[in-house]
């Protein structure tokens, strides 16, 4: 037979299990969420990295295109000064031969 004093040792510590399984049902419920939380940190982590992943390999590409410009500028711009020497002395013929059919020169 279970006495009073038993029965109230009982329900006392009972009572003190409940509270426990409730603190460790709440303990529970927020290390889900930050489970979660961490979960989102980490996927917005790898998204960020792909992205700068895919932002160092345009800048590379840029990289390339402008050394080819560069090296190609002072070809070009001795093709410029040729063309403009052309075109100068075509407009002085045009020039010369005009004045010359008009009696100026």
């Amino acid at each position: 037979m279970i006495t009073v004093n038993q029965e109230n040792v009982l329900t006392v510590k009972i009572d003190m299990l409940h509270s426990d399984v409730v603190d460790m049902k709440t303990a529970l419920s927020e290390l889900s969420k930050a489970i979660t939380k961490l979960a989102l940190v980490e996927e917005r982590q790898a998204q960020t990295a792909d992205a700068m992943e895919r932002a160092f390999k345009a800048i590379g590409k840029i990289e390339d295109r402008i050394s080819a410009l560069e090296l190609a500028a002072p070809k070009t711009k001795e093709t410029n000064a040729w063309v403009d020497r052309f075109i100068l002395g075509l407009v002085m013929a045009v020039m010369g031969f005009v004045g010359t059919k008009l009696g100026l020169l």
